[in-house]
């Protein structure tokens, strides 16, 4: 069996996918129905209002890079993640550099994210992208 960290990364990251954010069966099943984000700009989501905001989204404008990410068990069904991303856009330029955290608790045997975090900071070093098959520039 894969290590919880693993499939919890592996979550994070299809939320970043355009494809997957497009997606109501995605949504339904990595989301709760209790989910609650404050985004990097300060304003708070839920469940309905993100996949909302989600599905107004157009592709091609941007790309999600993320790394360095650490996975701390609170209990045995609630993992935060720790991690850093930034947004690429369709000119390889990079902007909206934050920490980000996430919250995923188990519940009936299937891991949902509860709650979501973007604190924006200074530019850091792009490393292995995690997010994407988009190489991370070269520094």
């Amino acid at each position: 069996m894969r290590d919880i960290a693993d499939i919890l990364i592996e979550y994070e990251t299809k939320l970043h996918q355009f494809e997957m954010r497009k997606s109501p069966e995605v949504i339904k099943k990595l989301l709760s129905p209790d989910f609650k984000e404050v985004g990097k700009s300060g304003q708070t989501f839920d469940c309905q209002s993100i996949a909302v905001a989600m599905q107004r989204e157009e592709d091609g404008d941007w790309e999600i890079h993320s790394q360095n990410y650490e996975c701390i068990p609170l209990s045995d069904t609630v993992i935060m993640l720790l991690y850093q991303s930034a947004q690429r856009n369709h000119r390889g330029g990079y902007t909206g550099f934050c920490k980000r955290s996430s919250i995923w608790v188990r519940s009936k045997g299937q891991w949902q994210m509860q709650y979501h975090q973007g604190t924006p900071c200074e530019a850091f070093k792009l490393e292995g992208n995690i997010s994407s098959t988009a190489p991370a520039p070269k520094s």
